[in-house]
C-alpha cells in the first residue's frame, strides 16, 4: 500500500524500477543508479522506483520504511543533476530512515544520505541530513546500542563531531570515520569497509584534537 499512518504516499507515478521498460527515463534511471554503484538487487531491496512526469520527473524515488514495513518518508534524486538536486516527500525528516532494514544488536553506521546508507550495506542509518533527530535519538537509547560508526560527508567535520559528542554523553561507543573522498557512496562498499574496520573508538580527547583542528 502507498498511503500508511503516516502520511506519507509515494507520488503517483512511482513505477518500479524492477520492471522493466524501454522508456529513456527508466534507462537512464538505471545508468545513474549504476554510476552511483547501486544494481539491480538493491533496486528490489529498497524499492527504488523512478517518475517520468509530475512533480517528481527525471528523479530515482528511494523509500524509507519503519519497523512495521510503513512508508515514513522517500527520497527523490535528479538523474540529469539539475540545479534542484533533490525533491523529497514534504513531511517531517524526523523519522528513522531505513528502520525495516536495522538491527539494532549489531553496531550501527549514521550517514547522510539514502545512497550513502545503501551502497555501505553496514547496517546503516541515513540522517537525510548532517543532524540527527530526535526520534532516531531516543531509539538510539531504547535500543541500548552500545557502538555506532559516524561517517558524514568531508565537508560536515563539525555537523560529526557534534553528533559524536551529544552520542558520547550518552555513554555510547563513538567511532567518527575521517571521510577523505566526499562521501561513502563515492568511496565504494569495500574501501569504505577497509576504512571503517581501521577506524578506532573516538576518545574525548581526541574529540578536543578535532575541535582545534590538530586532525
Amino acid at each position: 500500500k502507498k498511503e500508511t499512518i503516516h502520511n506519507v504516499s509515494l507520488p503517483k507515478e512511482y513505477k518500479p524500477l524492477y520492471m522493466k521498460s524501454d522508456s529513456p527515463i527508466y534507462r537512464n534511471a538505471v545508468h545513474y543508479l549504476k554510476k552511483r554503484r547501486i544494481g539491480p538487487k538493491e533496486m528490489l531491496r529498497y524499492s527504488i522506483g523512478y517518475c517520468e512526469e509530475g512533480l517528481y520527473s527525471n528523479r530515482v524515488i528511494i523509500p524509507s520504511y519503519d519497523e512495521e514495513g510503513k512508508l515514513n518518508f522517500f527520497v527523490g534524486r535528479d538523474i540529469f543533476d539539475s540545479k534542484l538536486k533533490y525533491r523529497n516527500s514534504p513531511t517531517p525528516k524526523d523519522i528513522v530512515g531505513f528502520e525495516l532494514f536495522v538491527n539494532w544488536e549489531e553496531p550501527i553506521l549514521l550517514v547522510e544520505g539514502a545512497l550513502d546508507a545503501i551502497s555501505t550495506k553496514i547496517n546503516s542509518i541515513p540522517l537525510f541530513g548532517k543532524t540527527i533527530m530526535n526520534s532516531l535519538k531516543r531509539k538510539i537509547l531504547e535500543k541500548k546500542v552500545k557502538t555506532l560508526y559516524v561517517a558524514l560527508d568531508n565537508d560536515a567535520v563539525k555537523d560529526s563531531m557534534r553528533i559524536v559528542e551529544e552520542l558520547m554523553n550518552e555513554g555510547i561507543k563513538v567511532h567518527m570515520i575521517k571521510m577523505t573522498e566526499k562521501d561513502p557512496n563515492d568511496i565504494g562498499y569495500e574501501k569504505f569497509t577497509d576504512i571503517k574496520n581501521l577506524t578506532d573508538e573516538t576518545s574525548f580527547r581526541e574529540l578536543m584534537k578535532y575541535k582545534l583542528g590538530m586532525v
